[in-house]
């Protein structure tokens, strides 16, 4: 290259620098938008602003207040099917605020209340419906089931009954009776506290003015109702959606005044009444555990029994006592219903989570159960026997996942637990097999191997002392040089094991010293008795295939190299350094900062001599795969291939940089077949039929390009391939694999400013992850 064309060069990197810094500016304006929370759904994807669900067009010409009320109901089903909760939810309001006695309109908003988990707004809507509407029949199979869930098995037994004269012999509800039936518990709807949090932002002074305004007694129950009324989505609740709110709350206020009419005042003549005794609801819960803990567990429940329903119905200690008692007495459903009722009332109190666990997980309702112990462990984050409970059960059953969640509790309350030895064992195993399973898969994975994570825990809990188990976790680690040494350890303790040669040699396969690998194979064979069958091995003919490609041109300085890709932002960084046809230039060394494994002094390699028929391919075959197994890149020159294949690449190569992309993606695919065998040579191909790829916006062919590359020597994968791939992983919207990317492309060669550009890349996929999953919960 001339000092003229390095000129332009550097100039043409300079310019796409200022681009970059130029791009770079806008996109720091969007993140910092995105960190402080402000319209985070214009960074994910730019769409049109979302519609308000309260818009509904379908009745802007509808005068009649009656045909109004039927299309609301029609739109707030259709918006149901398409699971537009909010919309459907605000379409029902909307007729229940034009006419409360629209027994549908009540029943549907307890559905969808009951979907979102407002317990106490469903059965609202239910009740009223009912009062309404008597005969309802969906609305009281509902209702029973509700209210089981609640811990009021009195209320749903007397519901299901009543179902089942609409739904003669249906099994659940005959089986919702009997597991309720002569329960004596009750959760009335006064006790009953908010289900939802109020998350948005709100102006105090409004809503108690809006409460006021309307009638509204307790502005807390508009505040209540005002979460259901965030049209937009923005997490405010704005003045109209608090009047909104607060029509429906006047609407149910109305009903209850037309069901419920003032009872007529009758003369009653005073009698004296004889004071009794104030009851205290804290002497009997006490008297009733000591009765539990002698035994006596039905005299515990015979004493509470009677107070549950008055002063005891917002008390957790009494529900909680009750219901170890019912547990004791192996009422189990009871038992969990009151145990459930308490939780609610108290979620703060770990051993009550504990207990419904127990009770549920002896029931075999074991999701159940492993959430109870979940919000132990949340009530109190050093509960030990509650982790223990979880992880036990979890791996009882399978729950993989659980397992090692449980396990890392457990040992962060306790290093040494017993539990590790078989969490670093699930660790190796899952490592394992997620290896296996790749070995098998072509393509594009369905993401990036966690195998080397999973491993690098593990050897964190392990012992330093060498061991077969450490070796293994090395390996799995892409720590082969380590995994070597340990194995070598093992060896001068124990010469005579024909395991620890057979695992020396594995790890020596992996590392790329295939010679040293095959003694350690001999050795071990040898120790366990194994005899090889010698095999006549034919006279070496030449082959038809080609030899390698001549070497390419030695590439630029890393300071003139092009600029890696910032994420949906700017380029790939790609080879365009094209391949010369002349044989004799020498590929020069490749860096030692592009090896994964611990680098070796690179050898001197002498100009190859002129080409001559007296060859020795024996030897010519041994040197080969010695150099293949030390991992030296290899400089070869030959005659064997046309200068018609390497045209191909460098064509590839000039047309990527003509902005041709298409025909580039043509010249590499007629290349490639020709140089099988030439690893370096079809890595070089790849990675840019790749970056055509990524220039085509077709990402998933990109990151399958460079994978394909990778697989062909995993341990000498280059940071900028790794940093290529996570970009294109943020192009297709995958941040948590970009992030991995990046991650993994930081130690393997990266300059000072790659890498920090990396780090950059980093913290954007995070936040961007962030705001999806945050958009994904709104929906």
């Amino acid at each position: 290259m001339t000092d003229e064309d390095a000129s332009e060069k550097t100039h043409d990197v300079s310019e796409e620098d200022d681009l970059a810094d130029a791009v770079l500016s806008s996109v720091e304006d969007a993140i910092h938008a995105v960190e402080n929370d402000e319209q985070p759904d214009e960074i994910v994807v730019e769409k049109p602003v979302k519609k308000p669900s309260n818009i509904i067009p379908e009745i802007d010409d509808v005068e009649d207040p009656e045909e109004m009320v039927n299309i609301l109901l029609t739109v707030g089903e259709e918006r149901s099917r398409r699971d537009d909760i909010k919309g459907a939810l605000a379409a029902f309001n909307k007729a229940i605020a034009l006419d409360p006695s629209c027994d549908m309109a009540w029943f549907n908003r307890g559905v969808l209340l009951e979907a979102q988990q407002d317990a106490r707004g469903a059965r609202q809507s239910f009740q009223i419906c009912l009062d309404l509407n008597e005969k309802h029949a969906p609305a009281t199979a509902n209702m029973a089931i509700l209210l089981e869930r609640i811990g009021d098995l009195e209320g749903a037994y007397s519901m299901a009954q009543k179902a089942l004269v609409f739904f003669p012999g249906h099994p659940a509800l005959v089986e919702l009776s009997q597991r309720s039936k002569d329960s004596g518990l009750s959760v009335p709807m006064e006790v009953m506290e908010p289900s939802i949090e109020v998350k948005q932002d709100f102006d105090m002074e409004a809503v108690q003015a809006i409460a006021e305004k309307a009638g509204i007694e307790n502005p807390e129950d508009l505040l209540q109702e005002a979460v259901h009324h965030d049209h937009d989505d923005d997490d405010q609740l704005s003045i109209q959606e608090l009047e909104s709110a607060a029509d429906v709350i006047v609407a149910q206020q109305e009903i209850v005044k037309e069901v419920v009419p003032e009872p007529v005042a009758t003369p009653i003549v005073p009698e004296p009444v004889q004071e009794e005794p104030e009851e205290n609801i804290e002497v009997f819960v006490e008297q009733a555990t000591e009765m539990l803990k002698s035994g006596d567990a039905k005299g515990a429940l015979s004493l509470l029994k009677p107070h549950l329903k008055t002063i005891g119905a917002r008390h957790p200690g009494a529900w909680r006592i009750a219901g170890g008692a019912m547990a004791r007495m192996e009422l189990d459903n009871h038992a969990i219903a009151a145990m459930t009722h308490s939780q609610n009332l108290e979620p703060s109190h770990a051993p009550g989570w504990f207990n419904l666990g127990s009770v549920q997980q002896r029931s075999n309702l074991l999701n159940d159960a492993m959430a109870s112990y979940r919000r132990a462990l949340e009530a109190d984050p050093t509960y030990l026997k509650a982790a223990e409970k979880l992880n036990t059960l979890s791996k009882d059953n399978g729950f993989i996942e659980t397992f090692l969640e449980s396990s890392r509790t457990l040992l962060s309350m306790e290093p040494s637990h017993p539990i590790r030895d078989e969490f670093v064992d699930m660790l190796i195993q899952l490592a394992v097999g997620e290896n296996e399973v790749l070995d098998q898969v072509t393509g594009l994975p369905p993401t990036l191997p966690a195998g080397p994570e999973m491993a690098r825990e593990a050897l964190t809990h392990m012992s330093e002392e060498p061991s077969a188990h450490r070796a293994l976790a090395l390996s799995l680690n892409l720590q082969h040089g380590d995994a070597v040494l340990v194995w070598k350890s093992m060896i001068q303790k124990d010469s005579q094991n024909g395991s620890n040669w057979r695992g020396l040699a594995r790890a020596l396969e992996q590392a790329g010293d295939l010679e040293t690998a095959q003694k350690c194979h001999a050795k071990a064979n040898g120790l366990d008795g194994i005899v090889e069958q010698p095999t006549m091995v034919a006279a070496p003919t030449p082959a038809p295939a080609p030899a390698p490609a001549p070497a390419p041109a030695p590439a630029p300085a890393p300071s003139e190299a092009s600029p890696l890709m910032e994420s949906n932002y700017s380029a790939p960084a790609i080879e365009m350094t094209p391949v010369q046809t002349a044989p004799e230039v020498v590929q020069q060394p490749t860096a030692a900062n592009e090896l994964l494994l611990t680098p070796r002094e690179p050898q001197m390699i002498a100009q190859p001599s002129e080409y001559t028929q007296q060859v020795d391919l024996a030897k010519a075959a041994l040197d080969a795969t010695t150099a293949a197994a030390q991992n030296i890149p290899q400089n070869t020159t030959s005659n064997a291939i046309s200068n018609q294949d390497v045209a191909w690449f460098n064509q590839g190569v000039q047309l990527i940089d003509d902005g041709k992309y298409r025909e580039a993606l043509s010249c590499f695919d007629k290349a490639l077949p020709n140089f099988a065998g030439d690893d370096a040579m079809i890595i070089r191909i790849l990675n840019n039929r790749g970056n055509a790829y990524y220039f085509l916006e077709e990402y998933p062919k990109c990151v399958e390009s460079y994978h394909q590359a990778m697989l062909i020597r995993p341990t000498e994968v280059r940071g900028e391939t790794l940093y290529n791939m996570g970009t294109a992983y943020a192009e297709m919207e995958r941040y948590n694999d970009a992030v991995k990317c990046f991650q993994q492309a930081i130690p393997r060669g990266l300059d000072v400013a790659a890498t920090k550009r990396a780090k950059d890349q980093i913290r954007r996929c995070n936040i961007l992850q962030k705001a999806v999953e945050k958009k994904r919960r709104k929906r």
